[in-house]
């Protein structure tokens, strides 16, 4: 009697270090935002909603941080290299305290072309929305 219960823990232990392998999370790539966001930075941004997007920061002014947020999605933080694929770019400008509660990480510096900064540009003229 005692081989069946012996067969069904080394089975059971067997499953679990299965389970564990397979549930290992992969190493998140970024820096997470210590201070102002840097113009021209990519950070991995957590959406709020179960997911995960790439903004690129335009332009930092008082308390207004204007980004680029790409439209593609993730269902975990992507990495560098995946980020700097996405596109679809959407104009948003965010309270510092709205953008520092997406819990930014930093995924590389970069710098802001002349046309990303007419995008802010007009935004600073229309005064359109802060989320």
């Amino acid at each position: 009697m005692k081989a069946p219960c012996t067969m069904r823990w080394l089975v059971g232990t067997a499953l679990m270090c299965v389970l564990l392998v397979s549930c290992k999370q992969e190493k998140v790539e970024g820096t997470p935002l210590s201070g102002e966001p840097q113009a021209g930075a990519l950070y991995s941004l957590n959406d709020g909603e179960g997911g995960f997007r790439a903004g690129k920061v335009l332009a930092v002014e008082e308390d207004v941080v204007f980004i680029h947020l790409y439209g593609k999605r993730w269902t975990s933080r992507p990495p560098r290299s995946t980020a700097k694929e996405a596109g679809n770019p959407t104009a948003v400008a965010y309270s510092s305290q709205s953008f520092s509660s997406m819990q930014p990480l930093h995924l590389e510096d970069g710098s802001v072309s002349a046309e990303e900064l007419d995008a802010y540009q007009q935004w600073r003229r229309s005064r359109r929305a802060t989320f």
